[in-house]
């Protein structure tokens, strides 16, 4: 199994706003029991094993929003890491910096598993399972990312094309950017395609040895970061990183993902076909499909099919397979099937100058 997980959460979450701004981004969103999606990805993390130790890369402005949702947990609060990032330098710098970190302690031979703070998974058995056979092919060499069997053709996600199987999984030939609706359909008739999770298992010194074949840039502004650095105590949890140093060193990265970074150009990649249920909750569509207990206040007159997430009450009029969300003062109407246009939107609000309302 592995000793390690890390937690990418870092973003803002563009299309499910306006519920999700800057001050509270999506990962901060309650999406089952009342648990936002970032605890429920700790606690998944903290379920690995009962030594696992769990670090979350943040941006520095989210972090104390991070420890407010990690003292919600029951146990393992003393498992949990903070690194804060200075800036936002995407996935590859962020897995760089906390690799480093332990690399310099000497633990290198130790694997890893990255989540993204924004998925919501189940059951856990099957989570669980899954990172168990991924840890097995890490103990070969392999860097490995869980592939999630397409359902629909969607042109939303990147693609993992599947060769030569490998164990239980098999061997990458090859990522694919988000495609057409054409190129969709093809990928889901030849039946080798996965959607790309954006999880990966790996060795923290197989990493770095691809990190410095892929991207050289990125491996030398990090190398070494972690030397002498000594944590510090906020509310149970321990902060990592958080320092000048770091700083100057995100100055000078380049920003790139790991996808980019390290996974196309991997020598040795492999993908576990997931047999968990995975959503990552990346638009109002998917959000919509979750089930809810929460009672919204709506007035529904000949109206059908409309998703409504509102701070006051609303009245639906002859209308049919809308979203409407008012957080935040700020309101959001939305055809259904057409959420990934709100990122359009954010970006339209953005070139009006209006940040106020972001």
């Amino acid at each position: 199994m592995v000793e390690n997980v890390f937690i990418l959460a870092g973003g803002s979450g563009t299309r499910l706003w306006p519920a999700s701004n800057i001050k509270n981004p999506k990962q901060f969103l309650e999406v089952k029991d009342g648990k936002s999606l970032i605890l429920l990805t700790i606690e998944r993390a903290l379920l690995l094993s009962k030594n696992v130790q769990v670090f979350i890369i943040t941006l520095k402005d989210q972090m104390e929003g991070i420890i407010a949702q990690c003292n919600k947990l029951e146990n393992g609060l003393d498992r949990i890491h903070i690194l804060p990032e200075p800036a936002a330098k995407n996935t590859a710098p962020a897995i760089a910096a906390c690799a480093s970190y332990l690399i310099e302690q000497g633990r290198g031979m130790e694997k890893v598993l990255v989540l993204p703070a924004d998925h919501l998974i189940e059951p856990l058995d099957s989570f669980i399972a899954d990172v168990e056979e991924s840890s097995r092919l890490a103990n070969k060499g392999y860097l490995v990312t869980f592939g999630i069997k397409p359902g629909y053709p969607a042109t939303g996600y990147g693609y993992i094309e599947a060769g030569a199987k490998e164990i239980n999984s098999f061997r990458i030939n090859s990522f694919k950017e988000k495609p057409n609706i054409d190129t969709a359909n093809k990928f889901l008739k030849k039946g080798n395609y996965y959607w790309n999770s954006g999880m990966f298992v790996f060795s923290l010194n197989r990493f770095w040895e691809e990190l410095k074949t892929g991207s050289p840039e990125i491996a030398k502004v990090f190398s070494g970061i972690g030397k002498n650095q000594s944590p510090k105590q906020n509310k149970g949890v321990s902060i990592i990183m958080d320092n000048s140093t770091t700083a100057t060193v995100y100055k000078k990265s380049p920003r790139d993902s790991i996808d980019y970074a390290v996974m196309e150009k991997c020598s040795k990649a492999a993908v576990v076909p997931a047999s968990f249920s995975w959503n990552d909750i990346g638009s109002w569509d998917e959000m919509a499909s979750l089930p809810s207990s929460k009672e919204e206040t709506v007035f529904n007159i000949d109206s059908d099919n409309n998703f409504i997430s509102s701070d006051i009450p609303v009245a639906l009029c002859g209308v049919d397979n809308l979203m409407v969300i008012q957080k935040n003062g700020s309101l959001l109407i939305c055809k259904k099937g057409k959420g990934q246009l709100v990122k359009d939107a954010v970006e339209l609000i953005k070139d009006q100058n209006r940040s106020d309302l972001l």
